[in-house]
């Protein structure tokens, strides 16, 4: 079941800045899409996915698709009944995507005449 209205985000409704944790899937008009978004360094998934207003604290980071970033923000309900992160503040990225080079799989070119010689 897809939870589209972030209901697992409701306990952490009380106003209180908290530190989370999420990666960066891409950009979507002035908001960014990310995924796997954890709340105060506990290790299971909060939200699966989640749009987030791309402030100038996620902008700065110039973040690339697979970079995993933590941030201070409060959870709020919307006018549309939904839970949503909001005021993202010392925002850092702490792991990098990984280079084509770090994830061990290699691409092959477009020189496919190997096998007629």
């Amino acid at each position: 079941m897809i939870d589209i209205y972030n209901e697992k985000l409701a306990k952490f409704a009380d106003g209180e800045r908290r530190i989370f944790t999420a990666t960066f899937l891409r950009p979507d008009d002035r908001q960014g899409i990310f995924k796997d978004l954890t709340v105060d360094n506990v290790d299971n998934e909060v939200v699966k996915q989640i749009a987030l207003r791309m402030t100038k604290a996620f902008k700065e980071l110039n973040l690339q698709k697979g970079d995993v970033i933590q941030f201070e923000a409060i959870v709020k309900k919307n006018k549309r009944g939904e839970y949503t992160v909001e005021r993202p503040t010392h925002a850092e990225k702490i792991s990098s995507a990984e280079t084509e080079e770090d994830s061990g799989v290699h691409t092959v070119g477009d020189d496919w005449d190997w096998f007629e010689k």
